[in-house]
């Protein structure tokens, strides 16, 4: 095939200019959302954030305010020569995200605005049948979601911009799932038939682990652009790996998967800490030992994870047992990944988090004397919310990027 070199040049040119526009939109969206609510920022200061000249940094600034990003203030009178500062804000509900955690037991959702605030929230009852592969039932909760989280928070379908959905399986680089896996096949979501009729909304799938990587970031307990893992340790074991600051996906999205796990003594399996809790608390009451976690307790499911945790910490002998063998479990696992990764710090993440401080202090201790590398051990604060708070922040991340190609609703 001939090329004409004059033709190629202005085509990679074009694409080249297209690039930087949009990167640099994106610096600039991403330090004026950094503002506190109610603040402003000045050109100066959006120099000195990206290192952009100041004819970009106007230049865009101009672009976002003519697309309906961000607001520019009255000017302020110059305190020397030349003419005032321009100060431009966010405009906070000049559109929205969804955040969806879109689990094998739950389905929990969030929307938020430009801030990352969360205006909204909902869910839908549901747990997936592995030996069912229709995606009609998840589907329809998944819809439920959605809407429930709009509603809660007053928001019209079409001032969503952008959905993520956190999931339970590897998720490539590319948004795609391998093949082989049932559990995984389960866990997939019909983009297409969940948004089916909402006007301009995009989507997008990621690892919940990943997500949760993502949120522990900016969460004050790790070093941002250090190295980290999180742990979601509540019915399965998961990790999102973050390198130098880097999220760590791995060729197919495998990165920070823990099938592995099954060939680890005295592990086993990726079972976490809930399904174990429960088990081990149920086989201590059908051995008729004497424990208060008989109390309260579910015919259908036995003892929670956290009654087993509260119990441990009223001085419960048996509840205490569950507790070191959780510990010892998870300092195995909690091992071999500081073998393999030397992180700086180990989360440990999910519902799960607020009830196992003294857990997390087991496994720090037990860690320092199998492992070459120990990382410290803590619980992520965010509990529950953690997948859904990094699922907002990728929401917002691909707003940022692809915001100059983004046509704002206001109805």
């Amino acid at each position: 095939m001939n090329v004409n070199p004059r033709e190629g040049s202005l085509a990679a040119g074009a694409s080249s200019t297209t690039m930087l526009r949009r990167s640099n939109a994106r610096l600039i969206l991403d330090a004026i959302r950094r503002a506190p609510s109610g603040n402003t920022v000045t050109a100066n200061e959006l120099i000195g954030a990206t290192s952009l000249t100041r004819a970009t940094v106007l230049g865009v600034c101009d672009d976002l305010l003519r697309d309906g990003w961000i607001r520019e203030q009255p000017a302020l009178a110059a305190t020397g020569k030349g003419r005032p500062a321009r100060h431009f804000a966010l405009d906070d509900n000049a559109g929205y995200v969804l955040g969806i955690d879109a689990g094998y037991s739950h389905i929990r959702s969030v929307v938020a605005n430009l801030r990352g605030e969360v205006v909204g929230r909902g869910g839908a009852a549901f747990t997936a049948d592995i030996d069912n592969a229709d995606p009609a039932p998840r589907t329809a909760a998944l819809k439920l979601a959605i809407d429930s989280a709009l509603d809660d928070g007053g928001i019209a379908p079409s001032r969503v911009l952008t959905v993520c959905f956190g999931i339970p399986a590897p998720v490539s680089r590319h948004g795609t799932i391998p093949t082989g896996n049932p559990f995984w096949e389960r866990m997939a979501v019909d983009q297409e038939a969940v948004l089916a009729g909402r006007p301009q909304c995009t989507s997008f799938i990621e690892n919940d682990a990943n997500l949760a990587a993502l949120a522990e970031r900016y969460n004050g307990t790790v070093d941002p652009d250090g190295s980290f893992l999180v742990l979601l340790a509540g019915e399965r074991f998961g990790a999102g790996v973050i390198e130098d600051g880097h999220l760590l996906h791995g060729s197919l999205g495998g990165g920070g998967e823990m099938h592995y796990l099954d060939l680890v003594e005295g592990v086993g399996s990726p079972a976490a800490i809930a399904p174990l809790a429960r088990a081990w608390a149920a086989e201590a009451l059908a051995a008729g030992r004497a424990t208060t976690l008989s109390k309260g307790r579910s015919k259908k499911n036995g003892p929670s994870a956290e009654a087993v945790f509260a119990a441990a910490e009223a001085g419960d002998a048996v509840a205490n047992e569950i507790v070191d063998r959780l510990a010892e479990r998870l300092s195995r696992v909690i091992s071999t990944l500081a073998s393999l990764l030397n992180p700086e710090t180990v989360v440990i993440g999910g519902a799960v988090a607020p009830s196992i401080a003294r857990l997390a202090e087991q496994i720090e201790a037990k860690v320092a004397t199998t492992s070459h590398f120990p990382p410290r051990v803590v619980a992520s604060s965010l509990a529950g919310d953690i997948v859904l708070t990094g699922a907002v922040n990728a929401a917002l991340a691909r707003v940022s990027r692809d915001a100059l190609d983004i046509e704002l609703r206001r109805t």
